[in-house]
């Protein structure tokens, strides 16, 4: 039993804490570069394009007739 307990290498303390900070802040940018790609394309990506086909047809003059025509605009008179 001595002579398996021999072979056993002694843990490597010295600048464990350095090296585990090292790890964890390349795994933490990656996955922060990760995030802030899939929020690009999932969410500013298609509400540009929402906002870009909405103003596409949108006249402001007509819809403000129209707000006129149902008496929303209190200090403007028909």
């Amino acid at each position: 039993m001595s002579e398996v307990t021999a072979k056993i290498p002694k843990p490597v303390l010295r600048g464990l804490h350095n090296a585990s900070i090292k790890k964890n802040l390349v795994v933490a940018s990656v996955l922060c570069v990760i995030s802030v790609v899939a929020c690009k394309t999932m969410y500013v990506d298609p509400k540009k394009q929402a906002y870009a086909d909405f103003y596409k047809t949108y006249d402001a003059n007509k819809a403000f007739e129209r707000m006129k025509a149902a008496g929303l605009l209190q200090s403007v008179k028909e």
